[in-house]
Order: C-alpha cells, then sequence, then structure tokens
C-alpha cells in the first residue's frame, strides 16, 4: 500500500469536488433494509470530498494497471 497526498486550496475546486460528489451520490437511495427489513444508512453514499477523491483515484487507478495490463 502506499499512501499519496494531494492538496487543493482553489475554492472553486474543492466546490467542483462537492458538486462531484453529490452528481455520485444522487441516485443512490439514502438508505438500504437489512436482512431483517430493518432500514440502514447505504454504506454506497459516498459521505465526505476526501472519500470522494479517493473513490476517483481508486478508479483512476484501476483503469491505468487495466489500460497498461500491470
Amino acid at each position: 500500500m502506499t499512501t499519496f497526498k494531494i492538496e487543493i486550496t482553489d475554492e472553486s475546486k474543492l466546490a467542483g469536488i462537492t458538486a462531484a460528489r453529490n452528481k455520485h451520490n444522487e441516485n443512490i437511495p439514502a438508505t438500504i433494509n437489512d436482512e431483517e427489513g430493518k432500514e440502514l444508512p447505504n454504506p454506497a453514499l459516498i459521505e465526505t470530498d476526501e472519500d470522494y477523491v479517493q473513490f476517483v483515484m481508486n478508479k483512476a487507478s484501476e483503469s491505468y494497471a487495466n489500460q497498461y495490463r500491470t
């Protein structure tokens, strides 16, 4: 495992990340039902911008690995 550090200070770019995260979450139900029918928060929702950037970079690295057959 490797940890990368990114720094974004531009408010417009940060707002763009928030907008993209909100768009991603838009069609995901807020809750799901467990095996007993109990309603729970949906773990598929991405709650923070930090988690969204991690999600995006994970998808990008997966694409790179496939593209370059690594």
